[in-house]
């Protein structure tokens, strides 16, 4: 008798405890809002996304940027490259280019590249999209030399982005580029 007393009194104990902590969870937990549909029930979310990355202070890093890039321009480097038709081969003076970015970024270590490839407008869309790649991978690669390859982005718009707009030789040599764009 003295067992069957003890494991009612546990019984009810616990069965209290229960109903105590799923009170607690019910004041803490979060309480989503509820959007109801005729074809569903949607939870909106309530939650907001913070960059932490600059502390969102994104002009102060965009201003230093554009100011340290002027210094550069204002030497002469070039911030596109223009590449042969059907072509991703770095020829000597590119690679002088090339590597007065490579001292640049030696020289700022906060800087990221962006390496922008296009092609012209001839040839299928996907075939233009993998040249442009190509041509930014090739830039890419002799940064790697320095050592830059993890701050270096390589994303290709192939056909999309011409520069001109015309339909003639001159206009594809503008259009066959990568630029270098520093974040």
């Amino acid at each position: 008798m003295l067992k069957i007393a003890s494991l009612i009194t546990a019984t009810v104990l616990l069965s209290s405890c229960s109903a105590v902590i799923e009170e607690l969870y019910q004041k803490v937990a979060p309480k989503p809002s509820v959007i109801n549909t005729e074809e569903s029930i949607v939870v909106a979310d309530t939650s907001r996304f913070e960059s932490q990355e600059y502390g969102g202070n994104y002009t102060v890093k965009n201003s230093v940027v554009h100011t340290v890039t002027s210094e550069l321009k204002s030497t002469g480097v070039s911030f596109v490259l223009y590449f042969s038709y059907d072509g991703s081969e770095i020829n000597e003076v590119a690679t002088k280019q090339i590597i007065l970015h490579a001292n640049f970024m030696r020289d700022n270590p906060s800087l990221n590249l962006r390496l922008e490839g296009h092609a012209d407008e001839r040839g299928t869309r996907e075939y233009n999209l993998a040249l442009g790649e190509n041509r930014a991978l090739a830039v890419k690669e002799v940064l790697g030399l320095y050592d830059l390859s993890s701050r270096v982005e390589v994303i290709s718009f192939g056909e999309e982005m011409p520069i001109v707009q015309t339909h003639n030789e001159s206009a594809w040599e503008k259009n066959r580029r990568v630029e270098f764009i520093y974040q």
